[in-house]
């Protein structure tokens, strides 16, 4: 049975035991035991409350105990992502410094590119003007 349904029927047994109880403690007029039928009726009444509570009680500790599982599974699963997502960030680090340094030496590549035009193009005058 859900919980609603439990739920549902508990707060209906609740509501016919309180009006059985006074139902019998005001039919019974001048009956001398009058008290003592009602104090039964609510106190058979609060054992069912009773067994309810306690099922209702397992129920929801075997329901954390499931949802603390839960919480540290997904608690394993984030420390994992952030450990990746580290290696990531050290790995993009590693690629970024290797970038720097390709273009430090494409730079001097370029500037060592423009020295050796200007020496040809110096040469080239030369060889123009002898000729």
């Amino acid at each position: 049975m859900d919980r609603k349904r439990m739920e549902t029927l508990v707060l209906i047994v609740g509501t016919l035991v309180v009006a059985a109880a006074l139902t019998v403690y005001f039919v019974m007029g001048d009956h001398p035991n009058k008290a003592l039928y009602a104090n039964v009726i609510i106190a058979v009444g609060f054992l069912f409350f009773i067994a309810y509570n306690t099922i209702t009680t397992s129920g929801l500790q075997k329901e954390i105990k499931e949802l603390r599982e839960q919480l540290e599974a997904t608690k394993k699963e984030l420390e994992d992502k952030r450990s990746e997502i580290a290696q990531l960030q050290q790995n993009l680090n590693d690629k970024d410094e290797e970038l720097n340094q390709k273009n430090g030496e494409i730079s001097k590549l370029e500037s060592d590119l423009q020295s050796l035009q200007k020496e040809f193009d110096a040469l080239k005058s030369e060889q123009e003007a002898s000729e």
